[in-house]
């Protein structure tokens, strides 16, 4: 397994909201320990109790975010907004959250109880895999975020594209497809992107290999929604192909 950045969720995190004595509003939650996480292509993941030590002890600066969204910045280990602490159950974050849209939306969700997940960005170091039990231990971990407000906690196992890693061999950027596949709507680069992704993808077939388009019905649409459309179907069927391979 390639020491590639991903996210990882566990489900039935409690996760509170609070206003404190001197009016800062915070958001806590648990990344639990010896817990399940959620599975992804039948494999599921377990932080051990080592798994943040390194990172608690070079104090590294971890972000907390809204909903893994890198421009969401909800706090920093760097600035003491973060607290990272460890205990027999887990990592408890605690973030003072900011006085803006986003930080006075994280507070409302989660004082409703809407959301009551927490999820984390992170680089494996060590790990331990049973194949028996088809599961990972993640032993050491290069934490980087910590996100809150995640409603659909886990990525579905069709559209993961941090586990395929075999597609790493036609020398594709997972995680820059990553990042496109989840935005609702598509800039040129991001078509760029996806269109060297197919490319490269429809090398691995076998020459002559004609794929059976599927029939739509007439519509008007611009330029940039046939290609976004067309990009997308032929994505989800390469990236079958290279599984099947």
């Amino acid at each position: 397994m390639k020491k590639e950045k991903r996210k990882l969720s566990f489900k039935d995190i409690e996760v509170r909201a609070e206003t404190k004595e001197d009016g800062k509003k915070t958001i806590t939650g648990v990344i639990p320990y010896n817990s399940r996480s959620l599975p992804i292509f039948g494999v599921t993941e377990i932080i051990a109790p080592t798994a943040f030590n390194k990172t608690l002890t070079d104090k590294a600066n971890v972000r907390a975010l809204f909903n893994h969204d890198d421009s969401k910045v909800l706090g920093s280990t760097k600035s003491g907004t973060l607290r990272l602490e460890n205990s027999d159950e887990g990592l408890i974050c605690s973030v003072d959250l900011p006085n803006t849209s986003f930080g006075r939306d994280a507070f409302e969700i989660v004082s409703r109880g809407d959301v009551n997940t927490l999820s984390f960005g992170f680089i494996p170091q060590k790990w331990e895999d049973s194949n028996k039990e088809k599961t990972r231990t993640l032993k050491e971990v290069q934490l980087l975020e910590t996100s809150f407000c995640v409603p659909f906690p886990a990525y579905p196992e069709t559209t993961s594209i941090a586990y395929f890693r075999g597609l790493e061999k036609v020398n594709i950027n997972i995680e820059a497809l990553n990042d496109v596949l989840e935005k609702e709507n598509f800039q040129d680069e991001d078509l760029l992107i996806i269109k060297n992704t197919v490319d490269k993808l429809n090398n691995l077939l076998p020459k002559g290999t004609a794929v059976e388009e599927k029939q739509e019905p007439e519509e008007t649409t611009s330029v940039n929604d046939t290609v976004e459309k067309e990009n997308i179907e032929a994505l989800q069927l390469q990236i079958e192909a290279e599984i099947a391979a």
